[in-house]
Order: C-alpha cells, then sequence, then structure tokens
C-alpha cells in the first residue's frame, strides 16, 4: 500500500518510521482515522488508501505551510475521504503558540511543538532561531463531537512531546470507542513538559490497553526504551 512517492520520501528523507510497514494490519477497509500530526500526509495517505472509500481519514495539522513540496507530492489533501483540519491538538480548545525551530534553510516545521505547560524548548536545542505562530487548539473530544462521528477505529499521535496533553483531550473518544493507538513516546520531547514517557503508558494502560513495541511483530512491552520512537497501544476488550 505504499506508493512510489512514499517510497521516494523514504529513500530521499528521515521521515518513514520503521513500523509504517505495519499499518496494513492495523486498518481495514472502511475504518474512520485520525492522524495527529499529519505533518506532510505520508501516514494520511496510507491510510487513506487503508480505509478506502468506505473509510474516513482526519487529517489535524496546524501548520498549514509544513512540508509544501512533499504535501503536493503526496496529495494526502487531495483525496476524496480525507478531511483536513487546521488546528492544534491539546488538552483543552483555545488559542496557543506553536514554536517553530529555523535552520538556515527554512523552518524545520517537524520539529514544532505547542507551547502550553512547556519548559523551554528542550530537544530543540539544537536549533539557534524558534519563531511562535499563534494557532487555535482544539481538543480531539472536541473534533469527534464536531465531525458527529460515530466511531473511531485507529489514531495516530506525533506531537513532539505533547502526545499526554493531547490524550488527555480525547479521553472521552478513548473510553467510547476504543482505538488502535499508533504513538510516538520520545523523552527527549517530553522533557519539555510536566510529565515522562511512563506517564503517557500509565494514561492508557489504566484505561486498559496494552503496549507493544515493533521487534519483527509487535511484542508485547511495558517500557518505553531508547530504541524504538512508536509504540502500538490496543485495548485489551477491542472488537477488532
Amino acid at each position: 500500500m505504499i506508493n512510489a512517492a512514499a517510497r521516494a520520501l523514504s529513500r530521499h528523507t528521515r521521515y518513514l518510521d520503521d513500523e509504517f510497514h505495519t499499518l496494513g494490519g492495523l486498518v481495514r477497509p472502511g475504518d474512520v482515522c485520525l492522524d495527529a500530526g499529519a505533518a506532510a500526509g505520508l501516514y494520511t495517505q496510507a491510510l487513506s488508501r487503508l480505509a478506502g472509500p468506505t473509510g474516513v481519514v482526519h487529517a489535524v495539522e496546524p501548520l498549514t505551510f509544513s512540508h509544501p513540496f512533499w504535501s503536493r507530492v503526496l496529495g494526502a489533501r487531495r483525496r476524496p475521504n480525507v478531511h483536513h483540519h487546521a488546528v492544534a491538538l491539546g488538552a483543552r480548545p483555545g488559542r496557543a503558540a506553536m514554536r517553530v525551530p529555523y535552520t538556515p534553510h527554512g523552518p524545520a516545521t517537524s520539529r514544532s511543538f505547542l507551547d502550553w505547560q512547556s519548559h523551554g524548548v528542550g530537544s530543540n536545542a539544537e536549533f539557534d532561531r524558534h519563531e511562535e505562530i499563534l494557532v487555535d487548539v482544539e481538543t480531539i473530544d472536541g473534533l469527534v463531537k464536531g465531525a458527529g462521528l460515530t466511531r473511531l477505529d485507529f489514531m495516530k499521535i506525533d506531537v513532539e512531546g505533547g502526545e499526554l496533553h493531547v490524550l488527555h483531550g480525547a479521553s472521552a473518544t478513548v473510553d467510547r470507542f476504543r482505538p488502535t493507538i499508533f504513538i510516538e513516546i520520545e523523552a527527549r520531547h517530553t522533557d519539555r513538559y510536566d510529565y515522562t514517557p511512563a506517564d503517557i503508558v500509565d494514561w492508557l494502560t489504566a484505561r486498559g490497553y496494552r503496549m507493544h513495541a515493533w521487534h519483527r511483530g509487535w511484542k508485547p512491552t511495558d517500557l518505553v526504551c531508547a530504541h524504538a520512537n512508536n509504540y502500538l497501544f490496543r485495548a485489551a476488550d477491542p472488537d477488532r
């Protein structure tokens, strides 16, 4: 299900995660998916193809100028089963600043983060300059209600350390729909917030989720480790 554009992105950039190829075993035709931190739309495009014409993908990316070239090449926003939401996701709705780091070549939007209850730039200290861009913030619960969703089967969350805040804003959705959750968890990014990777794991396991890491298959694990960035959470009682 990975097309030529995605293969090119994999060959020429660092954007393709090792676990990307596992999506085909996680998403089925007709599924309703949410891509939090859609960036150029690599995951959005793959989810769109897997969910098919009877499925839907809600792609959430607050920085509409993120990766303009790859956004055009991938064309995820033009796919008929994709709905784009130009908002940030957080623990509560409102307005907040996205801190966007800059290199000599321009903005490194993939390393942007929501500056809410954060303490400095953390892992972004390698960048000499940051700009603040004020964006609208919504919760997943609010987005789900506004879109009138009656199911949510799969969520991918990659928000540069703000994952627990996003989950806090998704508590009703998680409890009601029990989606499979594919989430990036890295201590270097959560360090700028007031929680740790273990707090993210605890929040989900307290709701009956089991964590898995990829190693020649999705293997159960209890710990976030340095050699894996992405983790899969499945409800212990999923009808999937």
